[in-house]
């Protein structure tokens, strides 16, 4: 591939892993396509060894696909349905969590964070590449995930993590790109109605917001 980033000698199973993801969620190889372990090798200029230890993770991420005999691909594009029924199961379980939060009183440390967050969030604005936007659905992964924890359930927690929906709506972003203003102000109402320990504020606002983010990524 032209113009391929090459792989420094530091973390690098982490770097490798980095390397195929944002190639996969750029569609730089396509969905479904196959991913020859020694072509990767000769891309990437590393050992296999790395390369198969980022693809094991890219598979419990649910970005590759697995097939005894056949080897590795990427996965296709989640259909209609998949963005429907997580935003459904979101619209359950994240206001609940949110009221939950509230109603716990989170404190200075948790409402900083996720202050924090939305900082990184409005640092600039992503474009339709992965190195652009990774930040942003990283740190807005990291907000959803603090409120979570604060609602201190341990099974709400795991349900929410083995999704891995963020990294699923990232390969959106090829076809549209997210109002941060929007977003923000969203985001910004969960963060007040939190601090103020307000559970039916924090729950709307945390529906709103999942309502505006499905209207601009899936709709």
């Amino acid at each position: 591939m032209s113009g391929a980033r090459k792989i420094e000698r530091v973390a690098l199973g982490d770097q490798v892993y980095e390397a195929i993801k944002e190639r996969i969620l750029d569609q730089a190889y396509a969905p479904g396509e196959k991913l020859n372990v020694d072509g990767l090798v000769r891309e990437l200029e590393v050992s296999s060894t790395p390369i198969r230890e980022a693809l094991s993770r890219l598979v419990a991420e649910g970005l590759v696909r697995a097939e005894p005999f056949i080897g590795f691909a990427t996965a296709p594009l989640p259909d209609q349905r998949y963005y429907e029924d997580v935003y459904s199961f979101r619209q359950l379980i994240e206001p609940w969590a949110a009221a939950e939060a509230a109603r716990r009183r989170p404190g200075a440390d948790v409402i900083q964070a996720l202050r924090d967050e939305l900082a990184v969030m409005m640092a600039g604005p992503p474009s339709r590449e992965y190195q652009s936007h990774r930040a942003f659905t990283e740190a807005d992964d990291r907000f959803h995930r603090i409120i979570m924890r604060a609602a201190d359930n341990q099974v709400a927690l795991k349900s929410y993590d083995d999704l891995r929906f963020h990294l699923h709506i990232s390969r959106l972003y090829l076809s549209r790109e997210p109002d941060v203003g929007l977003s923000h102000q969203e985001h910004l109402a969960i963060v007040d109605a939190l601090e103020a320990g307000d559970a039916a504020a924090a729950a709307e606002a945390m529906r709103q917001h999942l309502k505006g983010s499905y209207r601009r990524l899936i709709a």
